[in-house]
């Protein structure tokens, strides 16, 4: 069965063949160096007309604020820690104060900071602490009444940007025709070969570590895109070298909260060595066969918030810091944008007019579209198991 939302299953057929180089590098490398990249050519990709792009996105609101200060049982005036929280609320809304249970109703919320509420409604009323959670239940009008206040959220907004790309290969005509053992005869098409490899390899470094930034300064401006490790900030979890099935289940839940019911987890060897020991004594994990995954050779860990595909990636395991690291990312949140004409491409004759040689590149201006930040995760030193 498909699993990540990679469109269709099994291995490439004549119908489902690689039409373009960056499903060239799922046929050709599916479980070398760039699992990432190689897995974003089966999920879903976007054209971008700029090099920045720009994405608004909505979560469902919270509808909760946070007391600020203390209140006593008779203040009618509440105090928000956060001054536009009293936009969440209206005239006509119930609200419970999630540790005393008491139920109060809204009057007014037109004054930044603070809501007017009656107190004890259906309860006794109660004196309310500093950081107290204000929760919304319902909204409640006397018969007749007039057209209530609308209460609306403003999407916020993320960008990024595309970066360039280029993997080059050099050759003399001489050699270009020259007669090799190691590369069924021809020199050029391993050179090629290899390019195409550190193309996505820097692809893949980008999309895990990369910065999002614009440099005006130069004759041309350059930019860089943002990866998973600076764009996630909510599910960041520092093991400090001990991993226990506890510690492990609650970061799980964080991952699980928001988002999708199966996400892919790239690990270090390090890591995966963990996990495996975890699973091991505390559970069953199961192998999911190559073909349904396009050759992805991937291992499903079922918890009890969604399934979590890992997937063991080799430019976390050869270094030595990252060796014990991992990033959960939600395939459902992740789309690859490419500049207009100028996704992955393989540019020959690039050198000069009269040089008896061959200059070729590979040529990709793209950048990662990550939705939805919460929907992700990165862990850390996941180095040893604690029982």
């Amino acid at each position: 069965m498909p699993v990540l939302g990679m469109r269709g299953t099994g291995e490439f057929s004549s119908d489902d063949r690689p039409k373009n180089y960056r499903q060239t590098i799922l046929l050709l490398f599916p479980n070398a160096s760039a699992p990432l990249t190689a897995i974003l050519s089966k999920l879903k990709d976007e054209e971008t007309d700029d090099p920045e792009f720009k994405i608004f996105q909505k979560t469902l609101p919270s509808q909760r604020a946070i007391v600020s200060g203390s209140q006593t049982s008779g203040d009618t005036v509440i105090e928000l820690q956060t001054s536009a929280d009293n936009k969440k609320f209206k005239p006509g809304h119930a609200v419970l104060n999630e540790r005393t249970l008491e139920v109060i109703w809204v009057t007014a919320s037109g004054t930044a900071g603070q809501i007017t509420v009656i107190r004890g409604q259906g309860v006794s009323a109660a004196s309310m602490n500093d950081g107290d959670g204000l929760l919304i239940v319902g909204s409640h009008y006397m018969e007749g009444a007039d057209f209530p206040t609308a209460v609306s959220y403003d999407p916020t907004v993320v960008s990024n940007f595309t970066q360039i790309f280029r993997s080059s290969l050099d050759i003399t005509n001489t050699a270009k025709q020259t007669n090799v053992r190691w590369s069924d005869g021809q020199a050029i098409k391993e050179l090629k070969r290899e390019a195409l490899e550190l193309h996505s390899i820097e692809m893949e470094r980008a999309f895990m570590f990369g910065a999002k930034k614009e440099d005006t300064t130069g004759s041309k401006p350059e930019r860089t895109t943002q990866g998973l490790l600076n764009y996630i900030t909510t599910n960041v979890k520092d093991f400090a070298g001990a991993v226990s099935i506890d510690a492990w289940e609650n970061f799980m839940e964080d991952c699980f909260e928001s988002g999708s019911s199966e996400k892919l987890a790239l690990v270090g060897n390090r890591a995966l060595n963990v996990l495996n020991k975890l699973a091991r004594a505390h559970h069953t994990i199961t192998a999911t066969p190559p073909s349904s995954t396009y050759g992805v050779q991937m291992t499903t860990w079922l918890t009890p918030y969604g399934t979590l595909q890992l997937k063991q990636h080799p430019l976390l395991s050869e270094n030595a810091t990252f060796n014990s690291w991992g990033f959960i990312v939600d395939p459902a949140r992740v789309v690859y944008r490419y500049l207009r004409g100028r996704d992955t491409q393989y540019l020959e004759n690039r050198q000069s007019p009269g040089a008896d040689a061959s200059k070729n590149e590979f040529l990709t201006e793209c950048g990662l579209e990550l939705q939805f930040e919460t929907a992700h995760g990165v862990f850390k030193n996941a180095s040893a198991f604690s029982a």
